[in-house]
């Protein structure tokens, strides 16, 4: 069982939405039962008129017939599995409880944050940490989420034990963006929104693990580069993990960036944008070789042209620029980095074919029309093509539409070219790391896409970055539940169908007895694939109010 909310008019209501398993149906039946309207300003369910007393509860009260039990016990062994708890309590002492509850809680159902209120009421989450009576009113959310905002120093000694988990010491870094429509404190700030919505934002920095377990995280103002959160973010995973590699994608990358990740010590991998002539340069020296046999290096089955080439990074004036080996000013009073030029055969064909495609369009689309304006005509509508096309007139006028040889050449020389920095990594680790810094995008999207993380909702910064965390904690519990399910052989397996499958396992009151229902095939196979184990007996933690 779980609580779904829907909102029309402004006014928001809620419905418990149960599954039950049918014979000869293949998957559970879904039923969405109305309860009422929610108090917008209490946060507490109004219910419908109704002639039994089965539905009429209050947050206060919490009077629910019926827990969901399976979905519970999911997000608990996950939490407990990945160490969780302990680290919980190892920094926030005796909060960690009540923190861990609401993360849960959220894990299991994800909704605003306020809404977690109902999630605990009707379900086991409570009991299995061990504070069922746990005060979950909104003015107890709201006084939660402000407590969490200011304890920055309970925060990051959990961000430490969590990057101490990850023993292969490597790191994903992105950045996104949360849109709101509160100044925030003035934090919400005008930015590039990742989402395409047309409002103010937050960003937040994400720190995981290689295979996308969050690690840490930060908040920034909405219009802060990508570029610029980097050296906080250094300097706390340096001292985190001693050693650690952070993996960052393009945008990140510049030849200031790469001086001041190198003056703090911290290694990385990080693809090099081709626009600066000293990498022009490496990449031009190494086109004429890359089909000799002595350059071939495979990597996931896959095979590519390599060259271990050294990087120059030097100051040029008051900003740093990156040098080619053959410059007077290498190793002068700056940095050498590793730069490995690559070469892969497959994506120069894919590149070549996809301009040569666009480029073929536009001609058949130009050549032999006339134009009142020729070169104000064929500026507006080569666009970016216009670097690699140009046009004369016939003696009639008519656009004669043709290449620019230099600059197809250029193109030719660069297509399926890409330069890898990384000050001391090996080129195969360096490309299982960067291989793996999709993960980090799979982390986003379950925190935009299925924990409500996509719009912020309150106007505190305070509150804003306490509910961040809850929201981090969650994330998580999610993270390795995608894992789990990735991995699982369940047919037809998602965290949100084993999550509703599971609800059909609760805990009934009768006669003041706790009670579970029947336990379905598909309920152990999920619990089989999460590696839940289900006590003979309902032990109960010690209970913490």
């Amino acid at each position: 069982m779980s609580i779904r909310y829907e909102e029309r008019n402004g006014k928001k209501y809620a419905y418990r939405c149960t599954s039950r398993r049918e014979p000869g149906k293949k998957y559970p039946v879904s039923k969405k039962e109305y309860l009422g309207a929610v108090d917008p300003e209490t946060g507490n369910l109004i219910p419908k008129k109704v002639e039994t007393d089965s539905l009429k509860f209050s947050l206060q009260d919490g009077k629910f017939r019926t827990k969901n039990y399976g979905g519970s016990m999911i997000v608990d062994t996950v939490a407990r599995r990945i160490g969780l708890r302990d680290d919980l309590r190892a920094s926030f002492g005796d909060a960690a409880d009540t923190i861990l509850a609401l993360a849960m809680g959220q894990a299991m159902a994800p909704t605003a944050f306020m809404d977690t209120t109902l999630t605990l009421e009707s379900s086991y989450v409570r009991e299995l940490v061990g504070i069922s009576g746990m005060d979950v009113s909104s003015h107890r959310m709201s006084e939660i989420t402000r407590i969490l905002g200011e304890a920055s120093g309970c925060t990051e000694d959990l961000f430490a034990l969590r990057a101490k988990r990850y023993a292969d010491g490597t790191f994903l870094y992105d950045l996104t963006s949360q849109s709101t429509y509160s100044e925030v404190g003035g934090f919400a700030e005008w930015g590039k929104n990742r989402d395409g919505e047309a409002l103010k934002q937050l960003n937040i920095g994400l720190v995981t693990g290689h295979e996308g377990d969050p690690v840490a995280f930060d908040l920034f103002p909405g219009s802060v580069a990508d570029i610029t959160t980097l050296r906080r973010f250094a300097e706390d995973m340096r001292e985190r993990v001693p050693g650690c590699v952070l993996v960052m994608d393009r945008g990140f990358e510049s030849a200031g960036n790469v001086a001041e990740l190198m003056e703090h010590g911290m290694d990385f991998v990080m693809p090099c944008t081709l626009s600066s002539k000293a990498v022009k340069s490496l990449i031009t020296d190494f086109a004429k070789d890359v089909s000799k046999p002595e350059y071939d290096r495979i990597h996931d089955g896959h095979v590519y042209s390599v060259r271990e080439r050294r990087l120059g990074v030097a100051r040029d004036g008051g900003s740093w620029t990156y040098v080619a080996d053959d410059d007077e000013a290498f190793d002068e009073n700056g940095f050498v980095i590793k730069a490995y030029v690559c070469h892969d055969s497959k994506k120069r064909s894919d590149d070549e074919q996809e301009l040569k495609t666009a480029l073929m369009a536009k001609i058949k689309e130009l050549d032999g029309k006339k134009f009142e304006d020729p070169v104000k005509s064929f500026a507006k509508k080569t666009g970016w093509m216009a670097q690699y096309l140009e046009y004369s007139l016939d003696p009639e006028g008519r656009m004669v539409i043709g290449y620019r040889n230099n600059a197809m050449t250029f193109f030719r020389n660069r297509a399926g070219m890409f330069v890898m920095l990384a000050p001391s990594t090996d080129w195969e680790t360096a490309m299982t790391a960067y291989d793996a810094r999709n993960n980090v995008e799979m982390a986003f999207d379950i925190f935009k896409n299925e924990l409500d993380g996509r719009r912020g909702r309150t106007g505190d910064p305070v509150r804003a970055r306490g509910r961040l965390l809850i929201k981090f904690l969650a994330l998580m519990i999610r993270v390795r539940m995608q894992i789990a399910v990735s991995r699982s052989k369940v047919k037809n397996l998602t965290v949100e169908n084993a999550l509703m499958s599971a609800a059909t396992y609760e805990i009934v009151k009768d006669r003041g007895v706790n009670v579970r229902s029947e336990k379905t095939k598909r309920v152990r196979e999920i619990f089989e694939a999460f590696g839940v184990e289900d006590p003979e007996h309902l032990e109960l933690a010690p209970q913490n109010s």
